[in-house]
This record gives C-alpha cells, sequence and structure tokens, in this order.
C-alpha cells in the first residue's frame, strides 16, 4: 500500500515537473548558482589559509651583529632567545658565510664585488635569524632585543613584517566572505520567490485534478506530497548541477592558481576530503529551504 502511494505521488511530481518544465528549469539553475556561490566561498577561504600560512612561514627577525662582536657572546644572546617559549628557532649565520650569501646574491653586480675587495677585511658579523612560534611572538622577541645587555651588540635589526600584509589579506578574506554571503543570501530569496511561484503554478495547472482528487477522498498529505517531492529533487539536481560546474573549474584552475601563489594549493583535496560533510550539508540546507518555501506556499494556495 505504501509502495503503491509512494510511486503515485512520485509520477504526479514528475509530470508536474515536466508540464512545468522551464519552471523547473528556473528553480534548479537559481538552486544551482547558490551552490556554486557557496562552494567558491569555501574555496576562497581554503586559499585564505593557504596564503596566510605561507606568509606566516616567510616572517622572521634577522639580527645583524658588530662585526666586532665575540662570536661566544652572539651565541649567549642565541641560547637567551632559545629559552623564550615564543621562539621556535634561532639560526646562527657565521661572519664568514653572510660574506658568502652577499657575494651570491649580488655576483651579477661587479662594482658591489670590487668594492668587496676594496674592504679587504670581512665587513660583516654574526646574524641570528629568529622565527617565533605565532606572529604574536615578535613582540615579546623584539622586546627582549632591546634589552640594554645586547644593545651594545647589534648593528641593525631587519624585521621581515609581512604582518601588515596579513592583517590586509585577511581584511579582504573577510570582505570576501560578507560579500559572499550577500549574494548567497540574495540567490536564496530568488530561489524562495521561484519556488513559491513554481508551486504556485503547479497548484493552478492542476487545479482540476485536485478537485476530483479531493471529491474522491483523498487525504491532505497525498494531495500536498508530490509537491514536496519536486522540491527534493530540485535540491538534488541542484547539487548534482553544482558539483558539475564547480569541480572541473576547480581543476582547471588549481595549476593557475598554486602559479599565482608560487606553491602547490590542493583545493580539490579539501573537498574530496570533507565530500560529504559539504555535500551533506548543502543539500540539507537547500532542500530545506525548497520544502519550508513549499509548506508555506501550499497553505497559501492549496485549500484542502
Amino acid at each position: 500500500m505504501f509502495l503503491a502511494t509512494a510511486v503515485r505521488v512520485t509520477r504526479f511530481a514528475v509530470q508536474d515537473m515536466f508540464r512545468n518544465a522551464w519552471l523547473t528549469v528556473a528553480t534548479v539553475s537559481v538552486l544551482a548558482l547558490t551552490l556554486v556561490f557557496v562552494n567558491l566561498l569555501l574555496a576562497v577561504n581554503v586559499l585564505g589559509d593557504l596564503a596566510v600560512s605561507s606568509l606566516q612561514s616567510r616572517v622572521d627577525v634577522s639580527v645583524h651583529f658588530r662585526p666586532d662582536a665575540e662570536e661566544s657572546r652572539v651565541q649567549t644572546v642565541q641560547i637567551a632567545l632559545l629559552s623564550m617559549p615564543e621562539v621556535k628557532d634561532v639560526t646562527y649565520v657565521s661572519p664568514a658565510e653572510a660574506l658568502q650569501a652577499f657575494s651570491e646574491a649580488n655576483s651579477d653586480d661587479p662594482r658591489v664585488i670590487e668594492s668587496l675587495g676594496e674592504v679587504g677585511a670581512n665587513p660583516f658579523g654574526a646574524t641570528l635569524v629568529i622565527r617565533a612560534r605565532e606572529l604574536d611572538g615578535y613582540e615579546a622577541v623584539l622586546a627582549a632585543l632591546d634589552n640594554p645587555a645586547f644593545a651594545g651588540l647589534i648593528e641593525d635589526r631587519d624585521f621581515e613584517d609581512r604582518q601588515a600584509l596579513i592583517a590586509r589579506l585577511d581584511g579582504l578574506s573577510r570582505r570576501i566572505q560578507l560579500a559572499g554571503f550577500g549574494v548567497s543570501a540574495v540567490f536564496v530569496l530568488i530561489t524562495v520567490l521561484i519556488v513559491w511561484n513554481t508551486i504556485r503554478m503547479s497548484i493552478y495547472t492542476r487545479r482540476d485534478e485536485i478537485g476530483i482528487m479531493r471529491l474522491v477522498g483523498a487525504s491532505d498529505r497525498f494531495i500536498r506530497a508530490p509537491f514536496y517531492v519536486q522540491s527534493v529533487a530540485w535540491g538534488l539536481l541542484a547539487l548534482a548541477v553544482s558539483l558539475a560546474v564547480i569541480l572541473p573549474s576547480l581543476h582547471v584552475s588549481e595549476p593557475l592558481i598554486g602559479r599565482f601563489f608560487g606553491t602547490p594549493v590542493d583545493i580539490l583535496g579539501f573537498f574530496r576530503s570533507n565530500w560529504w560533510r559539504i555535500a551533506g550539508t548543502e543539500v540539507v540546507a537547500v532542500i530545506l529551504v525548497a520544502v519550508l518555501t513549499t509548506k508555506a506556499a501550499t497553505a497559501r494556495y492549496l485549500k484542502v
């Protein structure tokens, strides 16, 4: 009995979808566009996290010591910095290594090499390259370097400050998220309106059939059920269409994005590893919007 009823309800729903084919296409298209924007928003979040992580890994403080600073005293500073909980690593660069790195970096400029030859002695002192565990830890590192015991040894500090860039990137990411939420909300509103009008048109198209069903004693649930089946079908079709659009697009654009950031990105890996959670949440949300709109529309226009 239940199976036969389900078959009839499904048949009525499919008939309505083909009967109002253009409205069905419009509804599925808007639902799919909403899902595409949501998935793009997720991709942007992943890219934002990758960009911030990449910048954080490059932030450091380079402390250049005077050429006459004794190696033992530089190592004392290194040990003091390593004892700080905020510090992840301190790399010691000897004067000879600093000179070699400078010479290699300026090997194409003969004037610089000639100037080094004229100087004779190594003009570089030792260098400590400090990496903190978190960005906030650099404040403590800089404060420790201001210690008067170290001031006489330090010639210069080169703080590769990308914090401002990271802050701007975070702000841009948040603005993109807000814009994405705004566009998604607009599409949800349009979806509600289209579903509402599609259900209303379906009720109007089936008004004679519904009247006959009333006369033969069809229950309220049986009369309303095909409209809910349509809503579920719209949501599933929209999810399939959005995946057919977003996954190939990410596959094509991922190498381009990797070249732009200068490092490989694996956005598709994020979607693969979170496939069931993303797809499940999206399909539930879309079906919920469609079903609630259908419920409101049938309550308004289907007087049974």
